[in-house]
């Protein structure tokens, strides 16, 4: 209460107030251009991250939800109603494999009391698929939807920025990159472990559905999967 009428005193507060109007009016501008984008992007194929990031929202907004892992490259960060109290970050460093042990413990400690969502990166579960199993065994209620573009996809970026700068031909980025020829069918890996898994899916249109039925497993206290083949960016 003190802070409170501390400013309302302040001289400066006019000027604060109009500030955040401008700033507030800048950021709905942005996600309005932001709606425009998925909208847009709606019926292409493999599913644009813009796309499911939108679908995964239109399925949890009025749940009591948690963000474990991921943001889709970003895509829920711009749509969603994002507060950072809902959201777990990531490693802080870049560790390979750790978005679903993470997921995993953030659903054990916030099991029966919040939705718990992992955007999930397929080259990241390669490393820890096994983790599939722990959910399933000390079911874990969690949503995992993976992001699948089918690459270990920041190293792609990364040769690509390698090749340019040594004059190298930028074709070759996706050798031992790409994770395809074949591609790992995450459905059928997880339900291998125990866990209710869809896909993959490449069609916008099948995302909805999936997602309402795995939500339906989630709540009733087990992980569930939907793999999701999206766009590389």
């Amino acid at each position: 209460a003190l802070v409170e009428d501390r400013l309302k005193k302040d001289p400066r507060a006019a000027a604060r107030q109009a500030r955040a109007a401008e700033l507030r009016a800048r950021h709905e501008a942005f996600r309005d251009g932001w709606r425009k984008v998925v909208e847009t992007q709606r019926l292409e194929r493999p599913v644009a991250y813009s796309v499911l990031a939108a679908e995964v929202w239109e399925a949890i907004k009025h749940e009591d939800w948690v963000l474990t892992n991921g943001h889709a490259r970003g895509w829920a960060r711009q749509l969603w109603d994002w507060v950072p109290e809902r959201t777990m970050g990531g490693s802080g460093g870049a560790g390979l494999g750790y978005g679903l042990p993470a997921s995993l413990g953030v659903a054990l400690a916030l099991k029966g009391r919040k939705l718990c969502v992992d955007l999930q990166p397929d080259g990241d579960s390669l490393f820890v698929t096994s983790a599939l199993y722990t959910a399933a065994h000390h079911r874990l209620p969690l949503l995992i939807v993976m992001c699948n573009n089918r690459s270990y996809y920041n190293d792609e970026e990364h040769q690509e920025v390698v090749a340019k700068a040594r004059g190298r031909s930028v074709g070759n980025k996706v050798i031992g990159i790409r994770i395809e020829d074949p591609a790992p069918d995450f459905a059928k890996i997880a339900q291998g472990f125990g866990v209710y898994a869809e896909g993959p899916i490449e069609e916008p249109k099948e995302l909805s559905p999936a997602l309402k039925r795995a939500l339906k497993v989630v709540k009733d206290g087990q992980p569930a999967l939907v793999d999701v083949v999206t766009q590389l960016a």
